[in-house]
Parts: structure tokens; sequence; C-alpha cells
């Protein structure tokens, strides 16, 4: 690996003496890891050991065709680098501290959604949590990784973070993962390299900055920021906390972490090297921001929003009662399209607040569309895990599954009973088809179906 000159005495600068086993470390294979998603009760059956600082983190042998496997599309785990991780240790220690109350969080930079999937597994039950990222086709890609994690209590926008300070302060947590130089990747993605320099560097840290203070005005007294990167050099790590401290409010948080996990305690935060752990560069702290003197958390008196929620009306909540699980623990209402949607009934306030001011964001889960009397299930639903034990499935095999993602013929299917079939694989709901007695029509999303080839003994 012919790593950049500069890079290169940077690192031997602040590695010293380790330098030469930091670039060994580097030449060898990086890690395969997948984070499984424990709410769909899916164990991967062969896997090397867990992730010391994330006990849903699993590493493999060698990395699969995860394309061709139907539980990786049912959202069953992510593929996630086991360094980012450790945010769910750090977010554990700040809710152990809070009683585990619901919480109100940001994932600001949030695309792909690794990192907001891990959020939706750690956070208390009933918190909101608040994924955005700015840049449209990642925006998609994340939207689609929410969808599949299947939980109810999200909100995705693509905005800029110039946009959501008008909330004010409105978070609990707020997690910047950073855009970065992206140095901690250079041995998974080799062509971070090429775009690597010292210009560069000086570019994501000041970028870095301006996220920081925009984040801090969004985020509550006493609440907690995370600021991440993939990142080793101090300029867009250290430096950027010390910023953050000396210009606002904030007070660095210390994590307690066994020293047998590997990881680096900075003066400010902490680092993942890849010669000393199992995992790729990473770095994160964690900060709280200070209540000013003299201020008090009373809430602010807010005028009735113009735009409200609509609420399903008891006909209508009747007719979706048996396609869904504790249907009591969800607020129902109806967007201007018609789609039906679910929030989590504690969070209620906060979302009618937000739905009046941006109401074309996407909220919580999308549970169907009635078409006359006619109820035509989502997509989404058949991903969640808020779907009713009761609704009728049909159990497919691997190929049979894959035939249905590729939206092609599926063979060898029985006579089937008229009307809406969740498509199982291993129990995991994948989507619906609808059977129509000598013929289905197979519901599953264009844009989600697999356009790779299947080879034949598949």
């Amino acid at each position: 690996m012919q790593l950049p000159v500069d890079f290169k005495i940077a690192m031997k600068s602040q590695l010293e003496g380790a330098y030469e086993d930091f670039e060994q470390a580097l030449s060898a294979p990086s890690p395969i890891s997948i984070r499984l998603n424990v709410s769909k009760h899916f164990n991967w059956k062969e896997n090397i050991g867990g992730v010391k600082w994330n006990n849903k983190g699993v590493y493999l042998e060698e990395r699969p065709i995860f394309t061709l496997d139907p539980a990786f599309h049912a959202g069953a785990y992510y593929v996630q680098e086991a360094s980012s991780m450790f945010v769910a240790e750090a977010v554990r220690q700040i809710v152990a501290s809070t009683s585990n109350r619901p919480l109100r969080v940001l994932d600001l930079c949030a695309a792909p959604g690794g990192k907001s999937t891990l959020l939706l597994d750690e956070l208390p039950d009933n918190s909101l949590l608040w994924c955005n990222e700015v840049i449209r086709n990642r925006f998609q890609i994340l939207k689609y990784n929410l969808i599949k994690w299947g939980k109810p209590g999200i909100i995705a926008s693509q905005m800029d973070s110039q946009q959501l300070r008008e909330l004010g302060p409105f978070f609990d947590i707020i997690l910047v993962d950073a855009p970065c130089s992206g140095e901690g990747l250079f041995r998974k993605t080799p062509e971070a390299m090429e775009e690597w320099s010292t210009a560069n560097v000086e570019l994501c840290a000041g970028r870095q900055k301006r996220i920081l203070g925009e984040a801090f005005g969004m985020l509550k007294a006493g609440g907690y920021l995370l600021y991440s990167t993939c990142t080793y050099n101090e300029k867009e790590n250290e430096e950027n906390v010390n910023w953050a401290v000396d210009t606002s409010k904030f007070t660095p948080i210390g994590l307690a972490l066994p020293k047998d996990w590997g990881i680096e305690e900075k003066v400010q935060g902490y680092q993942f090297y890849p010669h000393r752990l199992r995992g790729e560069g990473f770095y994160l702290a964690c900060l709280q921001k200070v209540a000013e003197e003299g201020t008090t958390s009373s809430k602010r008196k807010t005028r009735a929003p113009k735009q409200q929620l609509q609420a399903l009306s008891k006909k209508e909540k009747e007719a979706l009662a048996p396609w869904l699980a504790s249907p009591s623990e969800l607020f129902l209402f109806k967007t201007p399209k018609g789609q039906i949607r679910a929030c989590p009934k504690a969070q209620l306030e906060a979302i009618q607040q937000i739905y009046a001011k941006w109401p074309f964001l996407f909220y919580g889960l999308e549970i169907g569309t009635f078409k006359g009397k006619d109820f035509v299930p989502s997509p989404s639903l058949a991903l969640s895990t808020f779907i009713s034990p009761e609704v009728p499935t049909l159990a497919v095999n691997r190929k049979q599954a894959l035939s249905f993602l590729r939206k092609d013929p599926i063979e060898g299917l029985e006579t089937l009973p008229k009307g809406w079939l969740l498509i199982q694989y291993q129990g995991l709901g994948l989507g619906w088809i609808k059977s129509l007695g000598n013929r289905i029509n197979n519901y599953y999303p264009k844009e989600w179906r697999i356009r790779m080839s299947i080879p034949e003994e598949e």
C-alpha cells in the first residue's frame, strides 16, 4: 500500500515507535463485520467472534455476496465496520445517566444509515430519532435502510443543518458523524488515499467546525453531543473538540472502557488504530452542553400549530387492527397524499411540532393506503417489527425468495388462498404478494429489487 507521503510523516509523529506496526496492519485484509438486528430474532450461524465494544456485532470469516442473501434485504443485519459500532457503547453510557427516559435524538450526518440503525437499537423505548442527510442520492439510501430496520420512532430529512437550527434547543443527544478526510478507511477503501491531501484535511476541519457550531444551538442544556470521524489527524479530531469546548458551552465527558478493548484514550476523545484492535481508524468524543447561569428548563409557550396531523377515523382504525401488533402504542395518521403512517404515541407532541413546520418530511412507519374500502399494505409494513403475527404468510426457500426480490416468476408455489400474503424467509418478512387464484401480483418495489444476476445453482 503506497501511503501519501505527508500522511506518513504525520502518522510517524503521532505514533512514534508504533508506526511500523500501524503500517503493517494497513497491509493486512480489512476485517468483515455485521451488526445484527436483534428485534428481528435472526442469528448469523457462521462467525469468528463478537465485536468487544458492541454485543450485536459479529466478525465474519470472509465476505459473502450480501446482495444474494434474502436476510440482508429483510433488515436482519447491517454490514458495518466494527470500529464505528463503538457509538453504541457511548450511547449506552449516556442513556444510563438519563434514567432510561424517552429521548429526542438527532443523527445529523446520517447516510447511509449504519449509525442511525445502531441508535434505534440503543435508545430507550418511545424515543424519537431524527436522521438527516443533505445529499439527495445518499438520503434515498438512508431512508431505505431505516425502513428495513422496521421501527416507527423515526423522522428522516434531506436538509442543511442551518435549516434545522430553526428548531432551537430540541434534542437530548446529537450525533455528528462528520464528513472527513477518510484516513481511517485507507485499508478498506484504497481510493480514499487518492483524494487525501493536507489541503483537504484543512477543508474538512473547517466544515466540521461549522457543523459543530450549528449542532450546539439544537441541543438542550445538559444534552450530549457525540462527535466522530473515520480519521486520525488531530486537526479534524482533538483540535475540533477543543474548539467546541472553547467557543461553546461544552464540557468533555469521559467513558469507562476496559483496557483489553485496545481503544486509545486521548486527552480529548477516543482513537481506534488498526494495529491495536480488530477494526479500522475511528475517533469519537463525548461532550455535554452546560446550562448557562440564570436559564431554566421551563417550556416556551408555543402557539397551536396551523397544520395538524390528520388522525384516522374509528372505522379506519378498526380496518387496520388485524395488520398491526400493539396498535395501542402507535398514533396513526394520514398524509395529504393518503398514506397512513404510524409514530409512537409518546412522541406525538414533538412530531406534531415538527410536522406543522415541515409536513413533507419522512415520518415514522408507512402502513399503507385505502383504495375505496380495500386496504393496500405498504412494503414498509412487511419489514416492520410492528406487523401483526396474525397476518397471512407464505414461507419461501432461498431460491424463491431471490426470485421474489428480483420480481421474477416464483417457481414451486402451490395453489394459494386469495388475498394478501406476506412473503417470509426464515421467519423474516420480505414483502407482499396478492393472490388472485390463477396468478399472483408481486408488490415488491421496483426501486428495491435485486438487479444482480443469480447463478444457476442459486
